[in-house]
């Protein structure tokens, strides 16, 4: 349900700002930072608790890393059409952007999680469950996947490399992706029953992917050999 809701509010938003974005994109990052700090201070000052159901809910779209998963969603997905669209067209030209603000909200879902999560990993492990360790160990190695990517996702530090060594870096997208849908359903599986929806939803979500950037793949293949042999003749 978190991820659905976040994908009809991501797709929104950035859908009405996409102009506003690629020209002000300094700007739209310091206001989601204001926004991560919001959200860690939430929790850290004890207000969470206080919060309406409503509240909570739209806060933990955020905190649990639905929205940050939502947003990489539609930038991963704007680059899996095979004969781009008006939506998806309007969502390419700020994927840059999208990937930099999904990096800063998983930096927050992280931050505030790990507090709990990450030190009791590193200093008692025996009382956590083996999945939330194997989840824990996980979220370790997205962000040591996603640091790359944040970093030359900025247009500063783009300009500055070449650009297959930036192309290389930015395939790290695909198992990164990948990589949060086994985190997911890690945390889902301690609880099946009540998760049902949302593992369907994750599932159905990702399938959908694959078999589109499976298309693609070989579509370009079977391009690339066709335009091949009509060089050749």
């Amino acid at each position: 349900m978190n991820l659905i809701v976040a994908l009809i509010i991501s797709g929104r938003f950035f859908y009405l700002i996409a102009n506003k974005l690629k020209k002000y994109s300094v700007a739209f990052y310091v206001a989601f930072y204001a926004m991560i700090l919001a959200m860690i201070s939430i929790n850290a000052l004890g207000y969470y608790k206080k919060l309406s159901p409503i509240a909570k809910f739209f806060v933990d779209v955020v905190q649990r890393g639905a929205l940050s998963t939502a947003i990489f969603t539609i930038v991963m997905f704007t680059g899996v059409f095979t004969r781009p669209n008006v939506v998806s067209k309007r969502f390419f030209k700020i994927r840059g952007e999208m990937s930099i603000i999904g990096c800063f909200m998983t930096l927050t879902h992280n931050i505030i999680f790990g507090v709990v999560y990450f030190v009791n990993f590193f200093k008692r492990p025996n009382f956590m469950p083996l999945k939330i360790q194997m989840a824990a160990i996980l979220s370790m190695i997205l962000i040591a996947i996603m640091l790359p990517l944040f970093i030359t996702s900025f247009k500063c530090v783009k300009k500055k490399m070449k650009a297959k060594v930036w192309k290389r870096i930015q395939r790290l997208a695909y198992p990164f992706y990948i990589l949060i849908y086994v985190h997911v359903m890690l945390l889902f599986s301690m609880n099946v029953e009540k998760n049902k929806l949302s593992i369907l939803v994750y599932t159905f979500v990702y399938v959908c992917y694959v078999v589109l950037r499976l298309r693609k793949y070989i579509l370009s293949k079977l391009n690339r050999k066709k335009n091949k042999l009509q060089l050749e003749s």
